[in-house]
């Protein structure tokens, strides 16, 4: 194969037109490229609690939804002209595509404001749109109401909201469940339908969709701007700024990350062909995956975004080892030909970039068995992207070189770098104590990962001065919180008793709501000590269940719950549209469930997610319930699974990965020994990155904890590459220490340029508003700076000490 390969290069130009042709086809697929910022992209697709969730979803009328707040700027919320912008503001909301419902304070019942008529009649009760209201009274009623205050307005009647409820999306339930029957079958019923296809055709339709309306309504927020202060609050708009700022990091960083790379590869190599190789190899690679994406019409979400970046180290860090290694062959060989230089260059770098390519595959293939879809598709659109860097690098790089002229050879490469000197002294003679240094950093690292934490909240994903965390944290001061639960309390159900219309006693009589007599005071009671605990914990805002309409009822009934009689009653005189406001979703007598409804004030003290779950369900335990009777669900108990079950993947997937890499390294360098030296460091490299996060406080969350994945990959590389080249070297000389010594001379100089160059671009994400893709650029850097030291330290100081190395210095002697 490598004869074959080194054969082809003899034609430059018919290969490079091959590349040319093959981006250009790629450049065809380019349109179909998007972006996804559905909130499906939090969750784990599979999870029996996501189908529970949306089982929930679907019973208790439960929809994603938008909050807009309203405060204004004269603060007379209560006045004719402030409710008269916000029912403009609700008719324009309600004629957007996608919105199903809207409700404002303009349709909350006023029971303090009721009319002399009959309850049974929609006309018994005022709301703010009625015209004989008075505006103090609702006023003092919707901002001490249970139901209203801290939720549909602030307790200081300031600041009102409006909750947008997305419509459902059937089409895509349909297709979800049909793709959930057939893979249980293991085939569809139509071979031809691609079930697949249509799925994630949908799928993305959804989320553009759902992008396009969140822009409408910040068009119809932004007209109303003048008059009133407005906030933008919500799951689904959490996960489009996720997304858009992802973009917008794309867009302006990648330049800046693109100019410094420039300078500092001129910087290096003082030549512009140096420049332009590197440049174009990595934009030709990410083209190439970008298409294949476009091809298959698979988007890019928050956490796969980050392949793009990363494709940009992997194909850099191929072009600086291929150009450090012809200007070393310019230099020993001046009287070899140019194309004799490129041939020999690519004969030497092939083994190593090859088992590069594939251990960094390796590497971020685990995360393919990932429970959860984004980081699933990271995994293999890293293994697709690695491989057309390969690709780019050992056609386009040598075609394009071959074109060229005959480079000259380098004044600055005879000279040693100081930092690489330093390195290589420490390594060849203080490598006891470089040993016992990284044992007891080892202890260091091990407290550090031990601190390592998964509490992650969306509000810290933002900087104080965006948008949306001044949305979510105004939203959690005013209005009762951001990221909603749910609590489901299970009961005996509702069964109707079975009419024999031929008893002589039976009398026909109208009943509109027979399940009535579902609710009793037993089960209010057993429900209002759940909710008043939940009510308790301080992590949560607001909390609605039918026991917060049951203190509504006892503010009417001198401070006393009702009876069993008094309760039918009142649920008999609800009208219809005021039950299906109020009742319906918080109960399924049916189903024989209650839902308490819930939500996070995300900008309050830092807590864990799954021990609030565990806490609920241990009261409810005490309450006397069923472990199966007190359930919790919700976009806060998903997020938190897909952080679980992200970290039980990579954890339980640590073991394939590196034995896979230590398969890799055997098969290179032809030592067990010699790669079990060349894993060890960079394990400890890479578990350095995860300490420093215990740390420094920074959380695991879905970006942030493929940095493991990452700093194996890059670790890897390098001490592919040095172990290579040592081997050269020491077949060479016979001296562990000289051989140590021309490494760090030729393949340490690739390593520190490539490590210092990705260093200094990738720092250039430390200004982003993104907090994830700050930490992922810095962490990035740091995997890159650790990677280097490891394998200029540690792994040479290891080499020292070797036994088969010092016995064959002895027989060298």
């Amino acid at each position: 194969m490598l004869n074959l390969y080194l054969k082809s290069l003899e034609f430059p130009r018919l290969m490079l037109a091959a590349v040319v042709l093959l981006c250009l086809l790629s450049a065809s697929f380019w349109p179909r490229f998007t972006f996804e910022a559905s909130s499906d992209t939090l969750v784990v697709e599979g999870d029996a609690d996501l189908a529970y969730y949306r089982e929930i979803e679907q019973r208790f009328g439960g929809e994603e939804a938008l909050f807009l707040t309203y405060t204004p700027k004269n603060g007379a919320l209560f006045s004719a002209q402030t409710l008269q912008d916000i029912a403009e503001i609700q008719a324009q909301l309600e004629a957007l595509h996608n919105v199903g419902s809207v409700f404002s304070i303009l349709d909350a019942p006023l029971l303090d404001n009721r009319a002399d008529g009959d309850l049974r009649e929609a006309s018994g009760l005022r709301t703010l749109r009625s015209d004989d209201v008075d505006y103090q009274r609702a006023r003092d009623e919707l901002s001490t109401s249970p139901l209203y205050a801290d939720l549909l307005v602030s307790r200081d009647a300031t600041t009102t909201a409006l909750r947008i409820g997305l419509s459902f999306d059937t089409q895509l339930e349909n297709l979800r469940a049909e793709r959930k029957k057939v893979r249980e079958n293991g085939a569809a019923v139509d071979p031809a339908d691609d079930i697949e296809a249509r799925y994630a055709a949908e799928k993305l339709n959804y989320a553009q969709q759902r992008e396009e309306l969140i822009a409408e309504v910040r068009g119809i927020r932004d007209a109303y701007s003048n008059n009133a202060q407005l906030y933008l609050g919500g799951v689904p708009m959490i996960a489009a700024d996720m997304i858009a700022y992802v973009k917008s990091d794309v867009m302006n960083f990648g330049l800046a990350v693109g100019l410094i790379i420039i300078v500092m590869l001129y910087v290096f190599f003082r030549r512009i062909r140096w420049v332009v190789l590197p440049l174009l190899s990595s934009a030709l690679t990410i083209a190439l995956l970008i298409g294949w994406l476009g091809l298959i019409r698979q988007p890019i979400t928050v956490v796969s975004s980050n392949a793009l970046a990363l494709l940009a180290i992997i194909s850099l860090s191929f072009s600086i080892h291929l150009i450090v290694r012809y200007r070393e062959l310019l230099n020993a060989l001046p009287d070899q030909g140019h194309a004799a230089l490129v041939v020999e260059t690519m004969r030497s770098k092939f083994a190593p970039c090859f088992y590069t390519a594939l251990t960094t595959i390796v590497a971020f293939a685990s995360l393919s068995s990932s429970d959860i879809l984004p980081v699933e598709d990271f995994g293999w659109m890293m293994c697709m992207g690695i491989a057309f860097a390969m690709l780019v690098s050992f056609t386009f790089f040598p075609a394009l070189l071959l074109l060229f002229k005959r480079g000259e050879a380098s004044t600055t490469l005879a000279k040693p770098l100081a930092i690489n000197l330093w390195l290589s002294h420490c390594a060849r003679h203080r490598s006891v104590p470089i040993l016992l240094f990284t044992l007891g950093l080892a202890v260091v690292v091990c407290i550090g990962l031990y601190r390592v934490s998964l509490d992650n909240r969306f509000i810290d994903y933002f900087k104080d001065e965006t948008e949306i965390r001044a949305g979510m944290q105004y939203i959690d001061e005013h209005l009762g919180g951001t990221v909603p639960f749910d609590v489901i309390v299970k009961f005996d159900p509702y069964e109707e008793e079975e009419i024999d219309e031929d008893d002589p006693f039976y009398v026909e009589e109208e009943d509109n709501f027979p399940e009535k007599y579902w609710f009793t005071p037993d089960k209010l009671l057993q429900l209002r000590e759940l909710h008043l605990y939940l009510e308790e914990m301080p992590q949560t805002g607001k909390v609605i269940s039918l026991a917060t309409l049951d203190k509504v009822a006892r503010q009417h009934n001198d401070g006393e719950a009702l009876d069993a009689v008094q309760l039918a009653v009142v649920l008999e005189a609800l009208p219809t549209t005021i039950r299906e406001q109020l009742i319906d979703p918080y109960a399924d007598p049916f189903s024989g469930e209650m839902r308490i409804n819930g939500r996070i004030r995300e900008s309050g003290t830092l807590f864990s997610r799954e021990q609030m779950v565990q806490q609920i369900r241990e009261f409810g335990q005490n309450m006397g319930f069923a472990e199966d009777e007190v359930q919790v669900t919700g976009m806060m108990v998903l997020f938190n699974n897909m952080l679980k079950q992200l970290f039980d993947s990579q954890t339980s997937t640590l073991a394939y990965v590196l034995l896979a890499t230590l398969a890799m390294f055997a098969l290179l360098v032809r030592s067990l020994n010699l790669a079990l030296l060349g894993l060890l460091p960079n394990v400890m490299a890479a578990a350095s990155v995860i300490a420093f996060m215990g740390y420094a406080g920074i959380p695991l969350d879905m970006m942030t904890i493929t940095i493991a994945a990452i700093s194996i990959g890059i670790g890897v590389d390098d001490a592919i590459h040095y172990l290579h080249r040592f081997r050269e070297e020491f077949d060479a000389t016979g001296d562990v220490r000289e051989a140590i010594k021309r490494s760090h001379a030729s393949i340490g100089r690739a390593m520190y340029f490539t490590s210092l160059t990705i260093i200094a671009g990738f720092s250039v994400l430390a200004f982003s508003n993104f907090v994830p893709t700050i930490y992922f650029g810095l962490l990035t850097a740091l995997a890159m700076l650790f990677a280097m030291l490891a394998n200029l330290t540690i792994l040479p100081a290891l080499l020292v000490v070797h036994p088969s190395y010092k016995k064959a210095k002895q027989q060298a002697i």
